[in-house]
């Protein structure tokens, strides 16, 4: 399925890219089939010949497969494992080859949801590789400069990039980054960076949820705020958060354990905290006042938990940031918010936005609360679900968001499909070619005709 012109935000281009690295995608009536194609691939690799491009028709097969690789070696020894796979793997084989890039699909496209991340995940030099030598990214960061360089005084880049080679001014530039203000425009350019190239390969999200600053992000990919307009959000929102005086800002702590663990932990101390991102059926940050926190870290590692105090300024989504909330809510009035175009996720509840006649109203109303409110990631996550998505992609930068899904849905599921479009670990380059495979293998991304709709 190719989605169209969805939000003028993010479709930047009327043509569909090929791979930015080698792609594989072979398809067929049968995995016998599919396994015949992939052996003559493997061989065509061996003996240094590169596979054709992929043929848009390959959308309609059956069942499909598609490999990312950046060598021909690599691209014989993932053909054989996929062949292994088909021919006598589990489900389970299936699953670990995706964190291989090795992705196996079959029937018609599903529907798809984009998962947009927040803050915490920002990194010095996040997406640099793609800003390098794609225009879409680079062009994106341009407009956000363009934006913030007013309300920060110097680029919006200049707290993004810099040369890797110099350890003390990264090191520097690390800590400039941990700060609200500056964090949360930089990565929502981020996700909108990854948004709009996805859009380019005609990759378009049929529902959309971010976690906590990530909304903002949802919000532009679902229509209802413009990018520029997102961008003053945000930088009011960490703003005001960075500005708030109180004798006590709070602690934020990230935990794994069982939920229902965590909420017993929670309800037996003796103090302010709260499960204040609810993001997985395994992990959960909790929030609060900072001796009650600590004390709940304190319990947690005595049960033998894993309990780590985030570098955060503020406990956020705790009512120790509540008066955030209102003068976010006067900014988001003047910004032209109105009714998404796409179904999105709010993190206050757990379920979609609503429509009708007074949505901006309501919508307002929604993301004031949000400041203070947990994000039900869990809930959310089971809302598009229900509601026919089936593969989730993480866009933006590393992968929080991609083992939340899977933990929650890809468990419990097998017809679920999560990705992610980047990591530091993995290159730009080969993070976000590896989504691409695992999305090509679903059938999502070829235009039925092999032209842009």
């Amino acid at each position: 399925r190719l989605q169209g012109d969805w939000s003028s935000d993010v479709c930047s281009s009327d043509l569909v890219k090929a791979p930015l690295r080698g792609a594989l995608v072979v398809g067929g009536a049968t995995e016998a089939d599919l396994a015949a194609q992939l052996a003559q691939a493997g061989d065509q690799a061996a003996g240094g010949t590169a596979p054709q491009p992929p043929d848009p028709a390959l959308a309609r097969a059956s069942v499909r497969a598609a490999i990312d690789y950046g060598s021909a070696a690599e691209l014989a020894d993932k053909a054989a494992l996929a062949i292994k796979a088909l021919t006598s793997g589990t489900g389970e084989m299936r699953k670990m080859l995706r964190s291989r890039g090795i992705f196996l699909g079959r029937g018609p496209a599903p529907k798809v949801a984009f998962l947009y991340t927040g803050q915490g995940s920002q990194y010095v030099n996040m997406l640099a590789g793609l800003r390098a030598t794609e225009p879409i990214v680079a062009q994106t960061f341009a407009e956000a400069d363009q934006v913030m360089t007013p309300l920060l005084g110097k680029p919006l880049t200049d707290y993004i990039f810099i040369d890797g080679s110099q350890r003390s001014a990264v090191a520097q530039l690390e800590q400039q980054l941990l700060q609200t203000e500056i964090t949360q425009p930089a990565v929502l350019a981020a996700d909108i960076a990854l948004t709009r190239l996805l859009a380019a390969y005609g990759i378009g999200p049929d529902m959309v949820m971010g976690h906590s600053l990530g909304e903002y992000a949802a919000l532009v990919a679902a229509g209802a705020l413009s990018f520029g307009a997102a961008l003053e959000a945000v930088s009011a929102r960490g703003r005001e958060m960075a500005s708030l005086e109180i004798p006590d800002k709070g602690a934020m702590a990230a935990v794994m354990a069982p939920l229902a663990e965590i909420e017993r932990v929670v309800a037996s101390i003796d103090g302010y905290v709260v499960t204040a991102n609810v993001n997985s059926t395994h992990q959960a940050v909790i929030g609060g006042a900072t001796a009650a926190v600590e004390q709940a870290i304190a319990k947690f590692q005595q049960d033998g938990r894993t309990a780590v105090r985030l570098p955060v300024s503020h406990a956020f989504h705790t009512s120790i940031v509540a008066p955030a909330s209102e003068p976010l809510r006067r900014t988001l009035a003047r910004l032209q918010l109105h009714g998404p175009a796409l179904p999105i996720v709010a993190n206050v509840s757990g379920e979609f936005y609503p429509d009708g006649p007074d949505v901006a109203a309501r919508m307002l109303d929604i993301l004031g609360r949000q400041v203070a409110s947990p994000v039900q990631f869990v809930k959310g996550l089971s809302t598009l679900y229900a509601a026919g998505a089936r593969v989730f992609v993480e866009v933006g930068p590393k992968r929080a968001l991609q083992g939340f899904a899977e933990d929650v849905l890809g468990q419990a599921h097998d017809d679920v499909v999560t990705l992610f479009t980047n990591h530091p670990k993995n290159g730009d380059v080969p993070a976000f070619n590896a989504a691409l495979c695992g999305m090509y293998a679903a059938g999502v991304g070829y235009p039925p005709d092999g032209r842009p709709a």
